[in-house]
């Protein structure tokens, strides 16, 4: 008995009236997703390929030069809440690319970052969006930047989320100024005495957000001792345990100011253990916007960093056809919500 042959994209183009190569590029979208095309023209060629049963190959898809059609995300923690948003974020924008997306996380290792780097070149992705923290430690920046430039130069290109001095494009936000008016709109409120929650000295996102957070306070000519400024993992674990660095310091504190909602969720976890509710007895306030947090806390004060965003801007540098220049930078806005209230600029 015969058995029936595949369809092919010859089938589905004929049966749609258009060209093959059109066919091609309605199935296969690329960067342009779905504005490649006109929309009945798109429909024409998917209700062809439907009727026929025809599926494009994934594993067959190729962009110019033979990349492969995807891209690499680096993250630090998959963990992590702010992470994940933006991971998600990432993978809706690739989505309508048609391009698909390979997680890698370095567990904050520079090690392991240059080695995932490394790794990432046979891999023959589009592009790579690197959206781990960035420091000042310059050697390891540098080595950084020589493992991105080999990449560059071999044709996949590099995006960078977050500020840094590397040149390269980059999707950035004023966590400053962010900072800056979280603080004013504190002191407004009647709140005078703070102890700071931050990553290490080195990591320039968190740096940015305590400076401008002081920065907030000393326009109200609130200080706040060098010893109440706790460095630890930018993390749930690092919040956790900075509370018990803080000592018996807690109880003459109004707010506990976390530079991100992952450290302000340890900080809750371990104020709660000790017999102190938040926001009842001590507020802690976060940096990020987790939504959950929001859902379990509506008065909780925080800072609207729109992670799911960075991926659409990202991607747009990544991929656009065209390409960007090396100092192209999409700056996206960040909006401090005070007690369940966002304050609007």
């Amino acid at each position: 008995m015969p058995v029936d042959k595949p369809p092919t994209l010859a089938d589905v183009a004929r049966l749609a009236g258009v060209s093959v190569p059109t066919a091609s590029r309605a199935l296969n979208p690329g960067v342009r997703g779905k504005n490649s095309g006109s929309p009945e023209l798109r429909r024409r060629v998917v209700d062809a390929a439907r009727a026929l049963g025809y599926a494009v190959n994934p594993a067959a898809q190729t962009t110019k030069g033979g990349r492969a059609r995807t891209i690499a995300l680096i993250v630090s923690d998959i963990e992590d809440f702010g992470s994940a948003t933006m991971i998600s974020g990432v993978m809706h924008a690739a989505e309508k690319r048609g391009v698909s997306v390979a997680v890698r996380t370095t567990l904050d290792d520079p090690l392991r970052e240059l080695e995932l780097l490394t790794a990432l070149r046979g891999e023959r992705h589009r592009a790579v969006v690197i959206a781990t923290a960035r420091t000042t430690d310059m050697p390891r920046e540098r080595a950084l930047e020589a493992q991105l430039r080999t990449l560059d130069e071999h044709g996949t290109r590099v995006v960078i989320v977050g500020d840094s001095a590397l040149d390269f494009p980059a999707v950035t936000v004023d966590n400053h100024e962010a900072g800056r008016l979280l603080a004013d709109a504190l002191a407004r409120s009647g709140k005078r005495r703070f102890a700071i929650l931050a990553a290490p000295p080195m990591e320039i996102t968190s740096r940015d957000r305590v400076h401008g957070f002081l920065q907030g306070l000393s326009e109200h000519d609130i200080t706040v001792p060098d010893a109440d400024v706790i460095h630890q993992s930018f993390s749930r674990n690092g919040g956790y345990a900075a509370i018990d660095m803080l000592g018996d310091r807690i109880e003459r504190l109004d707010v506990i100011a976390a530079m991100s909602d992952a450290m302000a969720v340890g900080a809750i976890a371990r104020l709660r253990e000790l017999g102190v509710e938040s926001p009842r007895d001590l507020e802690v306030t976060g940096f990020d916007h987790v939504p959950m947090l929001g859902d379990v806390l509506p008065q909780f004060s925080t800072v609207e960093v729109p992670l799911e965003a960075f991926g659409e801007a990202a991607l747009s540098l990544a991929l656009d056809e065209d390409g960007p220049d090396p100092g192209a930078r999409i700056a996206l806005r960040a909006t401090p919500i005070v007690h369940g209230e966002p304050i609007i600029r």
